[in-house]
């Protein structure tokens, strides 16, 4: 327990330190990422002057399950159009499309963020949703220019063992989806400690999560209070 919290510790100070300006980084304030077994993946995130919309076919992710883990999960991706994949991106007045043949990238994404912890214990029957904070570098290449990318936000993963109830209808067997969705908000400390410690879990009412709920509640009062 000392360890998992030294960890999750360590993740919230390194997502926080401050970064060298740069006057060609693109801060990613809105949007989301959805990457589903069954549906394949879908980005469609912007910021201030430009559009990222991007999606693949179904397994373009590999086993989502391993988001599941303790291990902090990292998802990169290549941005470029092919027979199984759509991308257009906006910077400005510029689009870039990308093509496997010849081989043109409009650049690249990474999103990371702490495993979900799905208890190994997880009853089959009831599905398992966490929520924690995620962070998402990259870079775009449109009109021959490169952009640095940035962001963060809040990511919840969803894992169907055996359930039959929302959110896993449908009888299907062993999915998991992971929506990742951005936010304009600068990261606290508090917020990221909360985020990554606290498993929200549906349709199990556990003490800690209302614990954590109510702390999260006082902690805005209170920075209402001072403001």
């Amino acid at each position: 327990m000392k360890s998992m919290a030294a960890l999750v510790f360590a993740f919230a100070l390194v997502t926080l330190l401050p970064t060298s300006a740069n006057a060609t980084t693109l801060e990613i304030t809105r949007g989301t990422v959805v990457l589903s077994q069954e549906l394949g993946s879908q980005m469609s995130f912007s910021g201030i002057g430009f559009v990222v919309f991007a999606t693949e076919e179904p397994g373009c992710c590999g086993d989502l399950s391993r988001a599941f883990g303790v291990e902090p999960f990292v998802l990169s991706d290549v941005l470029v159009s092919s027979p199984s994949s759509l991308v257009d991106i906006r910077v400005g007045n510029q689009t870039c499309r990308g093509s496997i043949n010849p081989f043109v990238s409009c650049g690249d994404i990474t999103l990371t963020s702490p495993g979900f912890a799905i208890p190994p214990d997880w009853p089959i029957n009831i599905p398992f949703v966490a929520t924690v904070s995620f962070t998402a570098t990259g870079q775009l290449l449109v009109g021959g220019e490169a952009f640095d990318m940035v962001g963060h936000g809040t990511v919840t993963g969803t894992r169907c063992l055996s359930a039959p109830q929302a959110p896993c209808l449908g009888g299907v067997r062993d999915r998991s989806e992971i929506v990742y969705t951005f936010v304009s908000e600068p990261p606290t400390l508090w917020l990221m400690l909360v985020s990554a410690m606290t498993i929200g879990i549906g349709f199990a009412h556990r003490s800690v999560v209302n614990v954590c709920l109510r702390g999260l509640a006082e902690w805005r009062q209170m920075r209402a209070m001072n403001s």
